[in-house]
């Protein structure tokens, strides 16, 4: 390999052997992986939760939920080759775990501008595969960083069994461009848009503790990642089946005083989210005409539609910027699903009864269906696509 390739954690030239799903060693190193994290009792959250991903209880749970009697063994493909998105710092970590538990190597390319998280993640990665007992883990992973240069990319994907990408659709583009072996398998995870669908008779009968334990999950779901993540709402419906005229009100007043105290809001985020605001209303968005409704300390910012647009998931909130709307059944919903929907996160209503009415309603977007306080937990399912089938094969 080159000299300009910066090995983080691993080893550069890893081994391509398949494993087994869920394999014991991999098992055992995520396991003391997540041991390790935990141990710093840290108040970084997307490191934190990684590290409670990670854990054995819920590893185990995975491997009960994916390994199930089939028509033979499975194994997995080999060695992948991940790009991890720059903007959710802590993903590298997910996609790297989850090739492992799908029995393969990994190559996984970080961004040459890594902040705390991806510093800190990369660190402890290092530290947890060099210890002797997870030789054969390090001997089939490496973790590295690079300039963007295709050669490099090319020369990786040339040995490669696979490729994971995480990134926007300009980014999935170029790398498309790069051949893959021809048996290779490849998944793309694009830009996607998510929303949240409220019960306002669930929220108008909420007492002041719940209501406030409720705006904190959609705090987390929200702004924790600036609503920068893919399964973040970016707008809020309510779904019309009761409660009171001021129920919005009442919701938004207990995410604002969360957002109050816990949110940065500075003088870029605020420029942002306007400039974001003006351009939606510039492109014809139905929008109130009276103008936005801020609450607590201007962290939040409600976008209020006067009707449901076609084109609704092309418009971006973030930095407390919500598309607000209602509907009368959930089934209104449906003709908006566009494939670029990925989360709905939904209170007051079941996720499964509601995801039952998606695929009832043949929705050609909206693959997550999740609780409150849900939308950023990672898992092996995403975006349609079981991962550990995909990155797997079955032999017999």
């Amino acid at each position: 390999m080159r000299d300009n390739i910066t090995l983080l954690a691993g080893t550069l030239r890893p081994q391509s052997e398949p494993w087994p799903p869920f394999a014991p060693p991999a098992l055992d190193f995520l396991s003391a992986l997540s041991d390790r994290i935990r141990a710093l009792h840290t108040r970084q959250e997307e490191l934190a939760a990684f590290g409670f991903w990670c854990r054995r209880a819920h590893l185990e749970a995975l491997a009960q939920r994916h390994i199930s009697p089939g028509p033979g063994p499975r194994l997995g493909r080999g060695l992948l080759f991940h790009l991890a998105p720059s903007n959710v710092p802590a993903m590298f970590g997910y996609t790297f775990a989850i090739g492992l538990l799908a029995g393969n190597a990994g190559v996984v390319r970080l961004s040459t501008r890594r902040g705390s998280i991806e510093e800190t993640l990369c660190g402890l990665i290092r530290q947890t595969l060099d210890l002797p007992q997870f030789a054969a883990v390090k001997a089939r992973s490496s973790l590295v960083s690079y300039a963007r240069d295709d050669a490099i990319t090319r020369e990786y994907l040339s040995g490669c069994d696979g490729r994971v990408i995480w990134g926007g659709d300009e980014t999935i583009a170029a790398m498309r461009r790069l051949p893959l072996p021809a048996r290779a398998v490849e998944l793309c995870f694009a830009d996607r848009w998510s929303l949240a669908l409220l019960s306002k008779q669930a929220v108008c009968a909420l007492d002041e503790p719940t209501l406030a334990d409720w705006a904190h999950r959609f705090y987390n779901d929200t702004y924790l990642m600036d609503q920068n993540a893919c399964s973040s709402p970016q707008a809020v419906f309510w779904l019309e089946d009761g409660g009171t005229p001021d129920t919005p009100d009442r919701w938004w007043d207990a995410v604002a005083k969360e957002a109050a105290a816990r949110y940065a809001l500075d003088a870029y985020k605020s420029a942002r989210r306007y400039e974001r605001f003006c351009l939606a209303a510039l492109d014809g968005l139905p929008l109130d005409p009276a103008g936005p409704v801020y609450g607590g300390r201007h962290t939040v910012m409600r976008a209020r539609l006067t009707a449901l647009p076609p084109a609704l998931a092309q418009y971006k909130g973030g930095f407390g910027l919500f598309f607000e709307g209602s509907v009368q059944a959930p089934e209104e919903l449906i003709p908006f699903l566009t494939p670029r929907v990925q989360t709905i996160v939904c209170a007051g209503l079941k996720p499964a009864a509601l995801a039952q009415t998606l695929a009832t309603g043949r929705a050609r977007g909206g693959d997550r269906v999740v609780g409150l306080g849900q939308a950023l937990e990672m898992d092996t399912v995403w975006d349609g696509w079981d991962l550990i089938e995909a990155l797997s094969r079955r032999i017999g």
